[in-house]
């Protein structure tokens, strides 16, 4: 159903490409940007295109040849040295739209007419302009890879007159089609000036896919670029858009992800992280309803759990969670929540009732019942049964199996 994404390994620069970067480095501080690296991106891009057609033939296991790898790799390579020069350049006060038309001008070859009437998709490249708490430019770069598209990121920060890399977010060379950084390519810029980042893993027989969320703080005269978070998780696509935003505390991003139960298959997840200097803690909510929390609260790590669980009785409402997830990993055993009901004399508990299903009556018992209070800002793990609560016996309030 699912899979998960490979990351790729640390790879050695080819020779000539650091010469190239060295070269592009000395080069930064020529302005206008030197045609030689204008025109190595776009020859770079051509030879991406030239290995497209031979190296990638597979859907089935997504292998990409060890040339279409170089050549992707080459053209980020290239296109990056040239942002480096052209981004030197550019005025302490730039017009992000100007700059971003120049770029596009010299970087990106002209849209050809396809061969069935319709122009050729030009690749993306954009250019924002981040002035809070501190200046920061940034450019993306997005370009077509078969089964979805890879992309880069790079920042920039005003160091005296010129405009110098301060952040640089892409994948490593790759063998595989999820191994880029595409299908996803999102950032918001955090109060803090940390910048949370989220991209997908391209892939292509499947709607289910693997996303990775990180915050990185950019570099300064003093130290290089550093990743206070790095998070990953499954979801599924084309279901809802998956969305990334900054909050006044940290950041959050929501997608459709699985669910433990087999028949909902998925439901909606939410994923809110509090910033406290260079930690991050994640918090409330977790799930648009309770019985989604109770999916999320069997998901999470053990201290997670804990720390959403009420205090009186964790200790136990934990080992119930151990032997609830142990069950439910047997390879012929299966969970469904089948109700969640009210409970009298306190509108803010609920219970929500799983069922284990398997080709023999399971010896720790079918049922199990898990009781939750509603909180302000989501919800609190009371306690997890294996007997109902008779005083939570109202018709079931979420009857849609979907």
């Amino acid at each position: 159903m699912t899979h998960s994404a490979r990351r790729p390994g640390k790879v050695a620069l080819p020779l000539a490409v650091c010469f190239l970067l060295a070269s592009a480095a000395a080069q930064a501080a020529q302005c206008p940007a030197p045609e030689s690296l204008d025109q190595s991106a776009l020859a770079a891009r051509q030879a991406l295109q030239q290995a497209m057609k031979t190296g990638f033939s597979d859907d089935a296991d997504n292998t990409v040849s060890p040339a279409l790898g170089e050549a992707i790799a080459h053209y980020k390579q290239t296109l990056a040295a040239a942002f480096d020069a052209h981004l030197a350049c550019a005025q302490a006060s730039p017009d992000a739209d100007a700059l971003q038309a120049n770029l596009r001008e010299h970087l990106l070859a002209p849209t050809q007419p396809a061969t069935d009437g319709m122009p050729e998709q030009q690749d993306a490249l954009t250019v924002s302009l981040s002035d809070a708490p501190s200046p920061l430019l940034l450019v993306s770069a997005g370009f077509d890879i078969p089964c979805g598209n890879d992309n880069l990121l790079l920042g920039y920060r005003r160091e005296g007159d010129t405009w110098v890399r301060a952040l640089d977010w892409q994948s490593g060379p790759y063998q595989d089609i999820s191994g880029a950084y595409g299908d996803l390519f999102m950032v918001e810029r955090l109060p803090s000036g940390d910048l949370a980042l989220m991209h997908g893993t391209p892939w292509c027989t499947s709607r289910w896919s693997h996303l990775a969320v990180e915050v990185i703080r950019p570099a300064t005269a003093g130290q290089a670029q550093r990743t206070l978070l790095h998070t990953e998780h499954d979801y599924v696509r084309d279901e809802h858009e998956v969305r990334l935003k900054a909050r006044p505390d940290g950041f959050e991003w929501r997608a459709e992800v699985g669910s433990l139960d087999g028949d909902l298959l998925t439901r909606p997840g939410i994923f809110r992280y509090r910033q406290d200097g260079e930690t991050f803690q994640r918090i409330q909510p977790a799930a648009s309803n309770g019985r989604g929390f109770v999916d999320e609260w069997l998901r999470v790590d053990t201290d997670l759990a804990r720390a959403w669980a009420d205090p009186a009785g964790a200790d136990a409402t934990l080992a119930a969670r151990d032997e609830l997830i142990g069950l439910d990993k047997r390879t012929d055993v299966t969970l469904a929540y089948t109700a969640v009901r009210g409970c009298k004399a306190d509108p803010t508990r609920f219970q929500v009732d799983i069922e284990l299903d398997g080709p023999q009556p399971l010896a720790e018992g079918n049922q199990r019942y898990v009781s939750i209070r509603q909180e302000s800002n989501g919800f609190t793990l009371l306690g997890l049964s294996r007997t109902a609560d008779p005083a939570c016996s109202g018709p079931d309030l979420m009857p849609k199996r979907g």
